[in-house]
């Protein structure tokens, strides 16, 4: 019952906002509102649509430069040649990392040594999986594809809600202004109509000495 009621009303706003509504009753500033609500509405479908190419064109680029920089990243052994030990203090401590340094040979014959990042203690002369470069220095490990999509989606929905705050305070603006606009046309309306409906003109001493006369 309440859908329907609603799906009545939207379309009695969309009568109005195309001026298909042949309704005596109805006023200019029902027919404004009406057309404001319905901009929004379609606002509201540009916003999502806008929110959402942000989205692709942001996976698009991101897959592209993750596509341009893996072949210049290389997944390698390091050995381990100090003790690991805890990065208490640091940002890297919430996640309970370690640090420790090692060594590899990247390219071939060339030796590199570095702080690399564990995820436990581990005993120095183990070997740990690092990401390097085309120089042999250490690099950031590759994005996944999950890593990608997450980053597109927040990036959409950010440019989806800021769009959609925007017309909500554009809306409520407009709406206000409609309704100051109204009660001002009301009282206008109701100080010419009222005291001919109460009777206080036809009362006003006037009024009454023209009749005597």
């Amino acid at each position: 019952m309440a859908g329907t009621h609603g799906t009545r009303s939207w379309q009695r706003h969309l009568r109005r906002a195309l001026g298909t509504e042949h309704n005596a009753l109805a006023r200019a500033a029902d027919r404004s509102r009406s057309r404001s609500l319905v901009l929004a509405v379609l606002a509201v479908v540009l916003a999502a649509l806008l929110g959402a190419a942000a989205a692709r064109a942001c996976l698009v680029s991101a897959e592209r430069r993750a596509a341009a920089a893996a072949p210049h990243l290389h997944r390698i052994e390091a050995v381990l040649v100090t003790p690991t030990r805890n990065t208490a203090g640091t940002a890297d401590a919430v996640a309970g990392r370690y640090r420790a340094a090692a060594e590899w040979t990247y390219p071939s014959g060339q030796h590199n040594t570095g702080t690399v990042q564990l995820s436990r203690p581990t005993p120095t002369g183990a070997t740990t999986a690092v990401w390097v470069g085309d120089s042999g220095q250490l690099a950031a490990a590759p994005r996944s594809t999950a890593d990608l999509v997450s980053d597109a989606v927040c990036l959409g929905l950010f440019v989806f809600g800021c769009l959609l705050v925007l017309t909500a305070c554009t809306l409520g603006l407009r709406l206000a202004g409609l309704d100051r606009r109204a009660d001002a046309a009301w009282q206008h309306a109701w100080a010419e109509l009222e005291p001919v409906w109460s009777g206080r003109a036809a009362r006003k001493p006037g009024n009454g000495e023209a009749r005597r006369g």
